[in-house]
């Protein structure tokens, strides 16, 4: 019976399920919190009792639930990323309380979407015990559908920015590429490379490729799960939400730029008619960069939606 025992535990320890659990525990057990002024304003970060990250900002009643996007590492925001947090958040905090919640930290292979909406749909049921406003930006918004689709009594309104049923096929190759080079450890490609799928060609591409090139490799040489960015990318090749669109049932606000170079236009359009309820707000001007480059513009619109009675 000794022997037998030990075999099973060699087993277990082996299996990919049990290694995931074991991630899975690690990363619950990092809770730590701290609070800190970024911009003159009390943010909290840290990670949730699952071991999903997440940065805090306002004391509104309300709950703004914005999804992470496409991200190289699930932990906290800091530095830049933290003060963009911030700038994103500021028009919505008389209101509502906002975090933004990346996904858990070395995710396993084959982890689609699907699967991260069940993650937040947990984290709601568990945390917030009450429906949330969703917000999510281009990956964001994509797992925001399932989250909305699959888990509606969890959710009041969605708001969906630079994001459609599917990514598109320039911003698939865009992305696969990225990913070789990542998986290269040529991270400064990497970096540049992810620049094609925010600026459309011309000037202010050209810089920040230059730019990524440069620092690139300082941003990305430590990132502690290397997985996570592939298993992201990925799902973002996997997804094709177009048949499930119609069980999208909260009303949504989709918001994108008409040059975006991730989802096509045509793509847009589609997702914003298999909503049943939904309203499409799109920029001529705007690609990709759309929330950076008319940030308060955009957070006018949404502030309008979320404050909108429904008859």
């Amino acid at each position: 019976m000794r022997i037998f025992n030990k075999y099973i535990f060699i087993q277990l320890l082996l299996s990919s399920t049990f290694l995931f659990t074991v991630a899975s525990v690690i990363a619950q057990q990092k809770t730590e919190v701290k609070k800190q002024i970024v911009k003159g304003f009390e943010v909290e970060t840290g990670y949730f009792s699952n071991g999903q990250p997440y940065a805090k900002m306002g004391n509104g009643n309300k709950i703004l639930l914005n999804i992470e996007a496409l991200s190289f590492e699930h932990k906290p925001p800091e530095g830049f990323l933290l003060k963009q947090f911030v700038k994103h958040s500021k028009p919505f905090i008389d209101d509502y309380t906002v975090y933004l919640v990346g996904r858990k930290p070395n995710l396993p292979d084959n982890y689609l979407f699907e699967r991260m909406a069940e993650n937040y749909a947990l984290l709601l049921k568990d945390e917030f015990k009450k429906p949330v406003d969703l917000m999510g930006i281009s990956t964001g918004g994509q797992i925001s559908m399932h989250l909305a689709a699959g888990y509606p009594e969890y959710i009041n309104k969605v708001v969906i920015i630079s994001a459609a049923f599917r990514i598109s096929e320039e911003g698939e190759k865009i992305e696969r590429k990225a990913a070789e080079y990542f998986e290269q450890e040529k991270y400064g490609k990497t970096m540049a490379t992810i620049m094609e799928l925010i600026y459309d060609k011309g000037i202010k591409l050209g810089f920040y490729k230059s730019l990524m090139h440069i620092f690139g490799p300082g941003m990305l040489k430590n990132v502690e799960y290397p997985n996570d960015f592939q298993v992201e990318i990925r799902a973002d090749r996997e997804m094709n939400f177009y048949n499930r669109l119609n069980e999208i049932k909260a009303p949504t606000l989709i918001i994108a730029g008409e040059k975006d170079i991730a989802y096509s236009l045509e793509d847009i359009k589609a997702t914003s008619e298999g909503i049943p309820n939904s309203h499409l707000l799109l920029y001529e001007d705007y690609g990709h960069d759309l929330i950076m480059a008319n940030n308060k513009e955009v957070s006018k619109k949404i502030i309008e939606f979320l404050g909108e009675k429904e008859e």
